[in-house]
């Protein structure tokens, strides 16, 4: 195995790592308001990055006086992060099972390759699509069998949309940055003038909450954390390298394995029990991402 090929592996299983983590962290928070968890989350990360900043200095002043690279970081952080977020807590804080708004966000892999193939001119072959379909079938089957299993009272509609928002976005956001991959900007800074950003937005949104919330036990602080490091630093961080490093697709594909992921991940953690929907389902997901990220040596 060459070394390029052993840094994308460890590269994609730290993202379907952390990035799953992500529905791990909003278990943590609970009851709790998502909004105020989701400030401090970026407010911890700019705390975190501060020292290393100091160390890019100068290259963030560079970008500072870069328009481009201000738009860039706007919108990634915009679209990448704060709508997303904002769509998928907000679905949860309302009932909607996380098992639900993750299979809506499985469909982000088929709206990239979809709209990358005429926008990125990245063509997939015959054996990638169907990967993205088995891969797509077996996280259906990982919801859905969990879904009929556990039953709750229907919802109005209107809150289905807000997944399929956050999933739009999170496409949007993934496709405008593998277009621009050309704008050379550090992580580091890239990741602190996003967490300010985001800090801002979840300002403005905190402000019409009415409940401040229990911040006296650990609990909240620790799902805090839990967001800043894996969700944020490791999560968004080792995307931007995967996009920079490789095809869209092929990591967009990896989305499929964070339902199967987070199921697993809540059962070391919390106990929860897996069923032969979620085993069954898991399987086909990861078959589903083998035919479309392998390549012949």
């Amino acid at each position: 195995m060459s070394k390029a090929r052993l840094i994308n592996m460890l590269l994609s299983a730290g993202f379907v790592l952390t990035w799953s983590s992500g529905f791990i962290g909003a278990i943590l928070v609970g009851d709790n308001n998502p909004f105020q968890i989701l400030f401090l989350r970026f407010l911890v990360v700019i705390v975190l990055l501060l020292p290393v900043i100091i160390i890019f200095k100068n290259n963030l002043l560079s970008i500072l006086r870069s328009f481009n690279k201000i738009k860039f970081i706007v919108i990634t952080a915009l679209f990448g992060q704060f709508i997303y977020l904002v769509c998928v807590f907000y679905a949860i804080k309302l009932g909607l099972q996380a098992g639900i708004v993750a299979l809506i966000a499985a469909l982000q892999p088929v709206a990239t390759a979809l709209l990358s193939g005429s926008l990125l001119k990245e063509k997939l072959i015959l054996r990638q699509w169907i990967g993205l379909c088995i891969g797509l079938f077996g996280t259906c089957f990982v919801i859905i069998g969990g879904t009929l299993i556990n039953q709750g009272d229907p919802l109005p509609l209107w809150i289905y949309l807000l997944p399929f928002i956050s999933m739009l976005s999170l496409t949007a956001s993934t496709i405008y940055q593998k277009k621009n991959v050309k704008i050379e900007i550090k992580l580091p800074p890239l990741m602190f003038i996003q967490a300010i950003i985001n800090v801002l937005a979840f300002s403005i949104i905190c402000l019409f909450q009415t409940s401040l919330g229990d911040w006296s036990g650990f609990d909240n602080w620790g799902a805090v954390l839990w967001l800043a490091l894996f969700s944020t630093l490791g999560a968004y961080g080792l995307l931007a390298i995967m996009l920079r490093r490789g095809e869209l697709n092929k990591t967009a594909s990896l989305i499929y394995l964070e339902p199967p992921t987070t199921m697993i991940l809540a059962y070391f953690w919390f106990g929860q029990q897996l069923n032969i929907y979620e085993i069954t389902g898991s399987a086909i997901a990861l078959s589903g991402v083998i035919m479309v990220i392998y390549r012949r040596a």
